[in-house]
Order: C-alpha cells, then structure tokens, then sequence
C-alpha cells in the first residue's frame, strides 16, 4: 500500500458512522498506528489501526478523538545521505500489511529501517543496512 494513495482518500463508516476524507496516517516509527480523517463537517476523528478495516474501500470499525502523542507521516521532507549529499524528496512510503518497508526518495528506493526521520531525513549508509538485515534475520529466526 502506497501511503500518499491514502491522503485524501474516502474513509467508510458504515451502520450509521460517519464516512470522512483521510487526512493523516499516524505511525510509531515502524508501524502505521492509526489514521486521523475528518468528517463531511469537518470534525476530525481518529481510528486505530486495530479497528481498520483494509478491502478494497477503506472502512472503520469505531473512531476515537485524536491521541496526543499522535504522529503523522510527512511527505515532501528533503532527504540527505550521512555525508551530507542531497539525496531528493521523501515522494512515497510502502506499507506491507501495516508495517512501513521502504521510501521513494528522488529516483531510488530505501529500506525505511534505514531513515532518520526529523525535519529532514538522514539516510544511513550501506553498512547499516547490513547490520539491520542481520538483526531482522536474527529477530526472524527467534520467533
């Protein structure tokens, strides 16, 4: 799932809730949590990532007010390698069932487990890249 094909994007209701327009997806670092909407009157609610429900409309379950330690994913941020290279604008995230995997920076794609995210976004070099494919693989097998 590509995230900016979510912005802007219909949110059901359904049995009597409100539909609203997504405005927001928020995330914890590694996963997407929550996505905040609002409705047709402009009164933002906010549905946990639990009560989402992915077909091919996007529907919710229930719909709470919106958490305070909510953190919306950006688009657009400038992105730059550990040297200090200007590497182009964060221009999409990939989420497998949920779990961000990798982001369109410029023309290339990164790994997510390998972006610093802030006001602008550090790309870690290859070494960390394998250090983190260890660790996943390692993390995979204790399962």
């Amino acid at each position: 799932m590509k995230i900016s094909k979510l912005y802007g994007r219909r949110i059901e209701g359904g049995e009597g809730r409100a539909d609203g327009t997504i405005l927001g997806v928020d995330f914890d670092g590694r996963k997407i949590c929550g996505i905040l909407a609002a409705d047709d009157e402009q009164r933002e609610f906010y549905v946990a990532a639990d009560d989402l429900v992915l077909k091919r409309n996007i529907g919710y379950i229930r719909a709470a007010k919106k958490p305070a330690s909510f953190n919306g994913l950006k688009l657009g941020r400038a992105a730059y390698s550990e040297d200090g290279i200007f590497l182009g604008y964060m221009e999409d995230i990939t989420a497998d069932n949920l779990t961000l995997t990798k982001a369109k920076i410029g023309a290339k794609n990164y790994a997510f487990d390998c972006l610093i995210l802030g006001d602008v976004i550090i790309v870690r070099g290859k070494r960390h890249a394998e250090i983190a494919a260890k660790d996943m693989f390692i993390d995979a097998l204790c399962r």
